[in-house]
């Protein structure tokens, strides 16, 4: 029980602030907004996508003989881009639930 009153006295924000110090990185790094992070998601899947095409037309045209690396990026990429339309989706949903809402 002694325990939890000692957490009663902790003050976060100077514990966040002592964090902060020990870290000067944290401070450094450049703070993504969230259509940043939905770019550069974008971008990584269009990325993979090309990369898995690359592989394939690899394998197809007698490059290369890994059928297995050429299978497995396809999956991945296929993978990847299906989750990148399910994340649209929700965030389409979700922007219709707010547009719904009453002020």
């Amino acid at each position: 029980m002694s325990a939890v009153n000692q957490l009663g006295s902790v003050n976060l924000r100077e514990l966040l602030a002592q964090t902060n110090q020990t870290r000067p990185e944290a401070n450094k790094e450049k703070k993504q907004d969230f259509g940043d992070t939905i770019s550069d998601f974008i971008n990584s899947v269009n990325d993979q996508a090309r990369e898995a095409a690359k592989i394939s037309q690899d394998v197809i045209q007698g490059r290369s003989d890994n059928l297995q690396e050429a299978m497995a990026a396809l999956e991945e990429s296929g993978l990847s881009f299906k989750l990148m339309v399910e994340i649209r989706n929700k965030l389409l949903e979700s922007f219709k639930e707010v547009e719904r809402m009453s002020v």
